[in-house]
């Protein structure tokens, strides 16, 4: 069932709340509302326009009213306008970073699927570690799979995202392929989802749209406040906006729930926390993402890769027998012990090279915080993002290309690369906004601001969803691991929170 909160004037009670309709919410309240708990999803779009084009029209002039703000750091050369437009290359202004639209940035992603390494939830130096492994995440990110209809069996380690599993599919369909061997690189592949599937908002659970299961989501709904006392959030305050092209407040009410699930990305995540003073002194901090660069930053000068090893990492021939994913592709990174022996994060390389994209190290002066400015529409703090890179982060860089360059070397192939310095205008987030709500163990309350379990420290009955609970970046995509982490988190709120409805 889908309201309109202008409809809406008086208080809105559920078993769960929760805000925001990406990926992480609608993952959270369809496997919530599977169990048979009473679910309120909550989301700020005015309108319920599925296509593209019109994402420019209908999202960027709220945008600018409720997410603009103060970019700076990395951004002020790079992405000015970050909060609002996404890429200030497209000049187009295509929104393409945050979106204020019903079904989130799944409206807009490419569909790309991989676990995170287990070395990513490792510590190391300039890596905190997670409070979690990648064999505790295993269970849920086969889970995960079945809800991306990914193809293959995941196994116990994610089988289906070997390159000797694609080897092996590719040789059946009559297509030569072949593993490439390169020293202190890995061939990690990659699954692209079918079109259908993209879009979490309009896609289909067990034959229906989350919007037609017992799901009550309320569009037009902007939180305005968590109101917290005692270490309990005791109800939230919702505002939705009139229809006028320059809108107003029309309705307020409130919504009590015994559990909330905050979902609503790593930005807006910081910011709904520090407008209501929930969550501790780190609320905003280790803001990450994959840098990615604007243009070509490594080239390949000599041809290096066989013809079937090529064919594997373009995933050239392959067709998907189902239907359900469109595309497999494989990318070159370092291996877990190259990065450790070099104290590094790592890099994706494709195998012509061309654009770069890295893990970036936490870092503590990468922040999201409040600005002194006010939205135009419920004069609350707007947002101030602060970019900025490490020591570690260059060297990150600087000696992967290194690695890279000797170790297709070895097969002919001589790459040449960008200096740091020259890329300096060069940089920009590539949508993947993560940090600023960090996990940590329940029993390292002041190491990050959700618990292993995505409750926040010291409130009892309030959680996080999404990527700004990552501890580090890793390399593959968010998408898939928030899927995860929102599977995981309706099962533990299930088992040991909140009982199903009897009525």
């Amino acid at each position: 069932m889908i309201q309109n909160g202008k409809h809406i004037a008086t208080a809105q009670t559920a078993q769960v709340c929760i805000i925001g309709s990406g990926p992480a919410g609608i993952t959270a309240a369809y496997e919530l509302s599977k169990a048979g708990l009473d679910v309120i999803l909550l989301d700020g779009a005015r309108q319920l326009d599925y296509s593209q084009s019109q994402y420019f029209k209908l999202s960027w002039p709220d945008k600018v009213r409720l997410y603009n703000g103060l970019a700076d750091g990395v951004f002020a050369d790079n992405e000015k306008q970050f909060l609002i437009l996404g890429y200030d290359r497209y000049t187009s202004l295509f929104p393409t970073e945050r979106e204020r639209v019903y079904g989130g940035t799944s409206t807009h992603w490419g569909g790309q699927n991989r676990p995170l390494d287990a070395i990513t939830f490792e510590k190391r130096p300039g890596f905190p570690g997670w409070p979690i492994t990648r064999e505790d995440l295993d269970p849920y990110y086969a889970k995960a799979c079945a809800i991306n209809h990914l193809y293959g069996d995941y196994g116990t380690n994610g089988t289906n995202f070997t390159a000797e599993f694609w080897v092996s599919e590719m040789q059946k369909q009559g297509i030569q392929a072949a593993i490439p061997s390169l020293d202190n690189f890995d061939t990690e592949m990659y699954q692209f989802m079918s079109n259908q599937w993209l879009n979490f908002a309009t896609r289909t659970f067990d034959g229906t749209t989350i919007g037609n299961t017992s799901v009550r989501v309320i569009v037009n709904a902007t939180l305005l406040n968590i109101v917290e006392q005692g270490g309990s959030v005791r109800y939230l305050n919702v505002a939705s906006m009139t229809d006028d092209p320059d809108p107003q407040k029309a309705t307020e009410f409130t919504v009590t729930a015994d559990v909330y699930i905050l979902a609503c990305g790593a930005v807006a995540n910081a910011r709904q926390l520090l407008l209501s003073g929930v969550g501790n002194d780190l609320v905003g901090r280790y803001f990450m993402c994959h840098p990615l660069t604007a243009t070509n930053a490594v080239t390949v000068t000599q041809d290096y890769l066989s013809s079937p090893e090529s064919n594997l990492l373009g995933g050239t021939g392959w067709i998907d027998p189902t239907g359900n994913i469109n595309n497999i592709e494989g990318r070159f990174i370092a291996t877990a012990d190259a990065a450790k022996s070099n104290e590094i994060g790592r890099c994706w390389f494709w195998a012509n090279g061309g654009r770069m994209y890295f893990e970036m190290a936490p870092n503590y002066d990468s922040y999201v915080t409040l600005a002194d400015t006010k939205d135009k529409v419920f004069s609350q703090n707007e947002t101030h993002i602060h970019w900025q890179f490490s020591d570690l982060d260059r060297k990150t860089y600087e000696t992967n290309c290194s690695l890279f360059n000797k170790a297709s070397s070895a097969f002919s192939s001589i790459i040449t690369w960008d200096k740091w310095e020259d890329l300096k205008d060069q940089w920009t987030v590539n949508g993947h906004h993560i940090g600023t709500t960090r996990m940590s163990a329940s029993t390292s309350p002041t190491e990050g601001v959700v618990d292993q379990n995505l409750k926040i420290h010291g409130i009892d009955n309030m959680y996080v969803a999404g990527a700004s609970v990552f501890c580090s970046t890793g390399l593959s995509n968010p998408t898939m691991t928030i899927i995860t982490l929102s599977i995981r988190l309706a099962e533990y709120l299930q088992t040991h929170v909140i009982k199903a409805s009897t009525s």
